[in-house]
């Protein structure tokens, strides 16, 4: 199982439905929930250590990210030592094939808060420093942040890698509505994970990551009751 877009779903009924949402318009909250329903592989790779360790990593950025900006020459430099230590302390752990996508969540949501409206290229490092620390929140809603950032990640991976069959054909979506499509359901889960009740300490992360996940997907999974 890898995270590479060039795959398609597996062959098997919960992602069969998940694909047929797509293809054929589904409302949103039915599409939401085949997605949950069927990544119950990812639900496991996202609740796994190794990605767990980003989580905690996040702990101490919440604390040191403001000085570590204003430390640098260019922001840039301080995400990307930041980034590498996270890296180190995943690698600690047994590797999981939602390792490329913790990753590339944890360097969005800093980089997102940092940057605020504008480029961080364009950002000077006080700056940068000062749009992180009014957008950091609590510890805890900054991992919560986290959870929905890794729970957009994984709609954007398994929608994306589906864009072929979505625009194949005389009745396909069109490559626009394609991404439509993906950047409606991402922001979806995203907001699913951003439910999270996130600890605020290393280890309690730790030992409530992979129930946190469950908990994220079940949310997922739940359609809306009759006359709501």
């Amino acid at each position: 199982m890898g995270t590479s877009a060039s795959f398609r779903a597996p062959a098997t009924p919960r992602w069969q439905a998940f694909t047929t949402a797509l293809q054929t318009g589904q409302p949103l909250e039915r599409v939401q929930s085949e997605l949950f329903n069927a990544g119950a592989e990812w639900e496991r790779e996202l609740g796994a250590p190794a990605v767990a360790a980003y989580a905690v990593a996040l702990l101490e950025a919440h604390a040191s990210l403001p000085d570590r900006l204003r430390a640098v020459e260019r922001p840039e430099q301080a995400l990307q030592t930041l980034i590498a230590e996270a890296r180190a302390a995943s690698e600690t752990q047994a590797g999981s094939a939602a390792g490329a996508m913790a990753e590339r969540a944890f360097l969005g949501l800093l980089t997102r808060m940092a940057a605020g409206e504008t480029s961080l290229a364009r950002s000077a490092p006080e700056q940068a420093a000062e749009r992180f620390a009014a957008a950091r929140g609590t510890p805890s809603e900054l991992v919560s942040g986290y959870v929905g950032e890794l729970l957009g990640q994984y709609a954007r991976h398994v929608t994306a890698r589906e864009a072929g069959r979505l625009t194949e054909g005389a009745d396909g979506l069109g490559i626009g509505a394609t991404r439509r499509v993906t950047r409606t359901l991402a922001a979806a889960a995203e907001r699913i994970g951003r439910q999270a009740q996130a600890p605020a300490d290393g280890d309690a992360i730790r030992g409530a990551w992979q129930p946190m996940i469950s908990e994220a997907f079940a949310r997922g999974r739940r359609l809306p009751e009759p006359g709501r």
